[in-house]
Order: structure tokens, then C-alpha cells, then sequence
């Protein structure tokens, strides 16, 4: 799954990063899937990356592109001014979800 966040302002590279719709809930990761697993594991897990250039896009498998509509600050430090996580749009909740809950995620930012 790439998700593009260029233009919506200095989103930001952090151990975890969190997907929502429109309407708050969390689509990535998946709350179930991770529930009594360590932090640390998921980090380690390697659930998402980021990247900077279109032509790095090749080296993933499967991909799924979408358009983030806005990035925010993580859910612990509303206002914080470091900005990691996403929301996506009604179209884009729908096709990230028809992409599976076990999916990594690749940031696409400026």
C-alpha cells in the first residue's frame, strides 16, 4: 500500500504511524491483528517505510496507491507539531480495505 503524502505539509518519519478514515476510526495497523503484541514487535516488524521518488514505487510488490487527504499528530500528542499519522478519504478507506488487513505500508513523502 502506497500512501502519498506530498503537499499536505511536513509529515514526518516515526517508529509507528497510524491509518484512519474519515470518521476517526483506526484502518491501519489493524487493531485486532496487533492487540497483546508488543510495541517493540510491531516496530521491529517493519510494518511501514517511507520513501521520497516515484521510481522507488518498482521495488514493492502488489501495490495499491492512494492519496492521503490529510497527515495529523499522533493520537497520544494532538497537539504536537510532529506530524506521522493519516487519514484517508471515503474512496480511499474503500480501497485500502479491499487490500487486506496483513498489508505494509509505504509512505510517499516530499
Amino acid at each position: 500500500m502506497v500512501i502519498d503524502v506530498r503537499g499536505l505539509g511536513n509529515f514526518q518519519r516515526d517508529m509507528t504511524s497510524l491509518v484512519y478514515d474519515q470518521g476517526g476510526a483506526q484502518l491501519w495497523p489493524d487493531a485486532a491483528l496487533v492487540k497483546g503484541v508488543s510495541n517493540d514487535l510491531v516496530q521491529a516488524g517493519n510494518l511501514h517505510t517511507y520513501i521520497t521518488g516515484e521510481g522507488q514505487i518498482s521495488s514493492f510488490k502488489n501495490v495499491t496507491r492512494l492519496k492521503a487527504s490529510r497527515i495529523q499528530p499522533n493520537r497520544l500528542a494532538p497537539n504536537s507539531g510532529v506530524l506521522t499519522d493519516v487519514t484517508l478519504s471515503a474512496a480511499a478507506t474503500s480501497q485500502f480495505r479491499s487490500a487486506g488487513k496483513a498489508c505494509r505500508v509505504v509512505y510517499l513523502k516530499d
